[in-house]
This record gives C-alpha cells, structure tokens and sequence, in this order.
C-alpha cells in the first residue's frame, strides 16, 4: 500500500510524535508505504507488526540495498542500522499508532470535510452511494475497496489533496476501541453509524457490546459535528445515550416518520430500489430493504450538503454496487449472490427482502456458518434457521458446523424434513441445486467470507 506523499523527516517526525535518531531532518520523503515489497522513490517504510510476522525485520535489508529515504522503528537497535547505511530514522513508540498520527495531521492541513462511516453492515455500500451522490458536485475522495482498519484509513487519508473537498471514509472494526483510534484519526466533521447487530461478538460478548463500540466513532467527531443515527436499529438507545453524553447533534433517520430523516415513500424492486425524499424520488440499481436505508443516508448528505437533486439523481445513476453484496444474476431462476459476508442482521434483510419482492415464486435459502458470533453462535443459527421456516421457504441447504443449527432451528419452526438438508461440501450444494431448481425459483446464497459460498454461486452460472 505505497502513497504518494511530499514532506522531509523532519516534518514526518513531528507529526508522528517521533524523534529523528540517524539522518538529516531535511531529507526529501516522496512516497510512504507499509509494503516491503511495494517502495516508492524517495520512500518512508513504516513496518507493521502483526501476529505472524513484524516489517521491521525487513528494515535491514531495505536499508543496506539502498531503496529507503528513511524508515520508523519502535526499536532502539534500529538506530545502529541506520547509521550503518547512511539512512534516515525515526523511533517512535508503536509504528501503527505513528502511521495514524501522520495521517491525522495531513488530515488537519486539507480543506476537505470528512464524512466517517461505521455499522454492522452496510457500510461500504452506503461509502460508495454518499460518495456517488456528491461527487455530481464536489472533488470527492472515498476508501478503496474496504480499506477501513488502522492500515486501510490512514492510507486513504494520505491521499488527501488541496482539490478535494469530501472524504468519505468507513471505518471496520472487531474489537472495542478500534472505532475509537480510527475516529481520532480521521476526526470526521459528519459520523454516520448505519445500523448496529450481531457481528463479531466473539469479541465484544454482546449485541450492547457492538453498539458501545461503534459508538466511539464519537470520540474523533469534530466540534459541532453531527452524528446520523438509524433509529429503526437495535440498541439505538445506547447510542443516543453516547451522543448526548459527548454533546453532538444527532439527526436520527429511519424508514418511518418519527425520524428527523425518513422516506415520504419508498419501493422495493428486482433492480433496484427508491426512496421519495422531500418531494423528490431517488433511485439506485440496490436489491433489498437493506439498502433503503443506506440510499436515504446518501439522499439526505447530499442535500445536507447543498447537492441539487437533480445531481444527486445523476449521480446515483452510475452508481454500481460492488459484486457478491445482494448482487442478482438472472438465470433461469434468480440467484441473489450475498456471499461476501454474514451476521444475523444481514440474513434476517436478506430473508425479509425476498420476501417482500419475491412473494409468488419458490425461494430457496443455501446458507453458511456466520462466524465470530462466540458463544451464542448455534442460538444465532438456530434463530435464522426458525426465520427461513417462518418466511415460508421451500428449501433449506446448510453448509458448516454451526450451520447444522439453521437445521434444527428450521424444524422447529416446522418446515418439512425433505425440505432441509445439511450438506459435506459446496460442491455437493451446487450439484443438488442444479437438479432441483425450476425456472422462476430464487436461490439466496450467504455465508461468512471464510466460508466461501462463492463458490456455490460460480457453479450455478457456469
């Protein structure tokens, strides 16, 4: 992940927090990166420690070969190397946390407002609308791809330029506290937290727990900034609770009029959805109730910020939503590739939403584990698997460990035995697939990343 980037090591060193150890502050930076593999000219390395393996042990080779400028190190015995070489050094107390602290002061010299996403779901779709309905009028800069951790938002923010005018940014998380230092990093003047569930509770314990800890994109808000709040989610409370306590406005949206924010009307189609805003109809090619939300959150930016609607329109046409998140292949029958990602927030949309748009045809439902759900996980399952009984599915194939609790979740909530199966392996799903469906069924296909569902959905296009 190399950036390019004009500044000395003297400067850099200041804005980290650092102190030069070897070189001369004057000395010329013109691109940083944390990616041994990936130098630039005139290069900082900034080396990451993580669990499998720590970039300082490269910063000997590097140096000796010639290909850095200079380097940041949290280890003293880096100094001699430095020296040895003839490069620039900065010591620091954590080179992640150093990494931050530069993109936070090139953050604060740039005039562009920052807008900072966080949710259970839905935030990289709701990153690529807001930034689809302003760039109609402003020099916007977004994350690339999902790069939303404490590697991913720096990076991004590095690219800040005099010309841009809006960062949009979202910020990931399984931890308490990462929120937190990510917020603190990118100090958005807008916080957005698009919804909260049951992700990642092998580390937060409870669904309390991962509203707490998206609640503290709070501590990096700017002074007098606004925090859009769903007040259709669960534990909106506590998050209310943590706005006012840290003294921000809060504007609430919501599908239903008790919120600041809400539709006057909406729909749900095969290709896409729509919201009527102010006397305005939007509309964006997203499948699913899911994603009336985060088009309202777009819509309601955009307007906040003075886009026309008529450019937001605009810009919301080229909108394209990124593959394997609700994407619909139209075979025969109707696939709903949702593989990127599962929690059972983004099941219950899931379910709901085929539902509601496809209520006359057979549906299907082919699920995976949701991981990093600790404890509660075979409850979580077995909760889902009820919901599909409930929603009155035709079939239910399940693929993993946990999965086996969608299977008796689905039983008790009294689908028929023939109708769920719990399979060995994807292939074995997608080979039974293709011998069952008829034209006009609708496949949904969702599982953790790990699980790699993908590989389900490839084999029912081939």
């Amino acid at each position: 992940m190399k950036v390019s980037f004009q500044s000395t090591m003297g400067a850099i060193a200041a804005a980290c927090g650092g102190s030069l150890v070897a070189g001369d502050p004057s000395v010329m930076v013109e691109t940083i990166t944390t990616d041994s593999r990936k130098l630039g000219a005139k290069n900082l390395f900034v080396p990451i420690s993580g669990e499998k393996f720590d970039g300082h042990d490269y910063i000997s080779s590097l140096a000796e070969n010639g290909s850095l400028a200079g380097f940041l190190t949290a280890r003293e015995s880096d100094r001699a190397t430095a020296g040895r070489f003839g490069t620039a050094a900065i010591l620091c107390d954590d080179t992640l946390a150093a990494y931050g602290r530069i993109a936070t002061t090139h953050r604060a010299s740039m005039k562009a407002r920052v807008i900072g996403i966080t949710g259970t779901n839905g935030k990289t779709t709701t990153k690529e609308l807001v930034y689809a309905a302003l760039s109609a009028k402003y020099t916007c800069l977004r994350n690339e791809k999902n790069y939303n951790n404490e590697v991913g938002l720096p990076y991004t923010l590095l690219h800040l330029r005099p010309e841009h005018e809006v960062a949009v940014v979202e910020m990931g998380m399984n931890h308490a506290g990462e929120i937190g230092r990510l917020s603190r990093i990118a100090r958005p003047d807008i916080a957005l937290i698009t919804n909260i569930g049951e992700g990642h509770l092998e580390f937060l314990e409870t669904v309390e727990g991962v509203a707490r800890a998206k609640a503290e994109i709070i501590e990096g808000l700017a002074r007098g900034g606004r925090l859009y709040l769903n007040q259709d989610t669960q534990c909106f409370d506590i998050l209310r609770e943590a706005a006012r306590a840290h003294g921000c406005e809060v504007v609430t949206f919501g599908l239903y009029a008790g919120a600041l924010v809400h539709p006057e009307d909406y729909s749900l189609g095969t290709a896409d959805c729509s919201i009527m805003y102010q006397g305005q109809t939007y509309r964006a090619p997203l499948y699913g109730i899911h994603n009336l939300y985060n088009l309202l959150l777009a819509v309601a930016l955009g307007r906040e910020l003075g886009v026309e609607p008529e450019l937001i329109k605009s810009g919301l046409s080229s909108f394209r939503n990124i593959d394997k998140r609700s994407q619909i292949i139209d075979k025969d029958f109707i696939l709903i590739d949702d593989t990127y990602n599962s929690n059972p927030l983004s099941t219950r949309y899931a379910i709901m939403s085929i539902v509601s748009i496809y209520p006359a045809h057979r549906k299907v439902a082919v699920l995976a584990d949701m991981k990093e759900l600790g404890s509660l996980s075979a409850a979580f399952h077995e909760r889902v698997g009820r919901m599909v009984a409930e929603y009155d599915f035709d079939l239910l194939c399940a693929f993993g460990d946990d999965a086996r609790h969608y299977v008796s979740g689905a039983l008790a909530g009294g689908m028929k035995s023939e109708a769920v199966r719990h399979f060995g392996s994807r292939e074995e799903i997608a080979d039974f697939l293709k011998g069952w469906l008829a034209a006009g069924d609708v496949v949904l296909v969702k599982g953790s990343r790990s699980m790699k569902m993908e590989e389900v959905t490839d084999a029912l296009v081939r």
